[in-house]
């Protein structure tokens, strides 16, 4: 079977500079050895021209001398220039720069997810003080928000904030109906005119019941409306579950109109 080309590991970013001034450094080197000798044959030649009546063991041990002295010269030159050091810093200073850059881009991505969940639980409590003020819109915005996001505990704080904040609306009521004596049809009238409603919107009959339920911007309201709607069906409808009262009138179409 053939042997089949295998293309070589990619390298990353950092090494390929390191490398990059490895080979800079072994260029230098490389330079400076081939000068040296080039001197060195140059001055034994001249001096085996000129010194020919000095013996052979004092020849060579000239030319150690002088090659010694040169290696010397070389390594004292670059340790006076720091070119190691400087060399070895670049090379920090690049493999760092981009080191830190590849940790940003990983923190960043890995906090993404922790920045958006602080931010719907920020939606969600905003969401929640609405509702307690009174504002449907509230209650909109903490079920669109529910609707649209997959973060589990995102929608586990949610669900729990609105369930709480229905049973706070249902147990208020049923103790205002109960002191005042009065059934929650009742109630939800006087409040209504309490609040100048005009008389035509006071809902009169269950399908009036229903319409403020799905359409008043008044939170107080409609609790009210839920109360009332219980006491004129008799279902067990949860604070604020809007699925039930739909599915009630679609089962109960000659009772309740659902607009």
């Amino acid at each position: 079977m053939p042997n089949e080309s295998v293309a070589p590991p990619q390298q990353s970013p950092p090494q390929l500079e390191y490398e990059h001034l490895l080979s800079y450094f072994k260029y230098l080197v490389t330079l400076s050895t081939a000068f040296l000798s080039l001197i060195i044959a140059l001055g034994a030649y001249l001096f085996r021209s000129n010194m020919k009546d000095v013996r052979d063991d004092a020849k060579q041990e000239a030319t150690r001398v002088a090659m010694t002295e040169a290696k010397a010269s070389v390594a004292q030159a670059f340790d006076e220039k720091n070119i190691n050091a400087m060399i070895l810093l670049a090379a920090q200073q690049k493999v760092g720069t981009i080191t830190d850059k590849i940790i940003e881009q990983q923190v960043t991505e890995k906090l993404r997810p922790v920045q958006q969940r602080i931010s719907l639980t920020g939606q969600i409590s905003e969401s929640e003080m609405r509702m307690r003020m009174g504002f449907r819109s509230g209650l909109d915005e903490l079920d669109k928000l529910l609707k649209s996001t997959s973060d589990a505990d995102v929608v586990r704080f949610g669900r729990s904030t609105l369930a709480k904040v229905s049973e706070d609306y249902d147990a208020r009521l049923q103790e205002d109906v109960k002191t005042s004596g009065n059934k929650a049809m009742q109630a939800l009238g006087m409040y209504f005119t309490s609040r100048h409603r005009p008389q035509e919107s006071v809902p009169g009959n269950l399908r009036g019941v229903v319409q403020v339920i799905y359409r008043d911007s008044d939170l107080n309201a409609v609790a009210g409306a839920f109360l009332a709607f219980r006491e004129l069906t008799g279902a067990s409808v949860k604070m604020f579950d809007f699925a039930a009262i739909t599915s009630w009138c679609l089962q109960n179409q000659t009772k309740c109109e659902n607009p």
